[in-house]
């Protein structure tokens, strides 16, 4: 029985989920990063006895990174699963068990789209953080008596 995948398209297969596993991983780290910035805030204006907006700002902020955190967490296992996924099917096909390869092709297809879609939410709460943190910038220059 012949194959019906070429060596190139198991390679597409393969690398696209393996390439987005790699960069919801680099968005991993920026995003812990963050998040340990604005945990710090929160622990520093606690400690200097603040409450009221800022305080509620850093707070906030630091919950919109966690959950930046968990969709990008998300994301990578999806697409690490969806790599596994597609060299299940390609190793499938080159044994010539190309009866189940659409099923698992539509499977990894699937792990894609929820890695891709994890990926949007989370940066969407990232430019939420974003413009909180601006504000909170101006907010604060203001108070000081510098630009607002």
């Amino acid at each position: 029985m012949d194959n019906p995948y070429q060596p190139f398209e198991v390679l597409t297969f393969i690398a696209a989920p393996a390439l987005l596993t790699n960069a919801s991983s680099l968005l991993v780290l920026s995003t812990s990063n963050r998040f340990a910035r604005a945990v710090d805030r929160a622990r520093q204006l606690e400690r200097e006895g603040q409450t009221g907006p800022d305080l509620d700002r850093a707070q906030w902020r630091a919950h919109m990174l966690s959950w930046a955190l968990i969709t990008f967490y998300l994301a990578v296992s999806v697409f690490a699963l969806g790599t596994f996924i597609e060299l299940l099917g390609a190793g499938l096909a080159s044994i010539g068990r190309t009866a189940i390869a659409p099923e698992i092709t539509a499977l990894g297809v699937a792990a894609s789209t929820i890695g891709m879609l994890a990926i949007a939410v989370g940066a969407a709460l990232l430019s939420t953080e974003v413009v909180s943190a601006y504000a909170g910038l101006r907010e604060e220059a203001r108070r000081l008596g510098g630009p607002p």
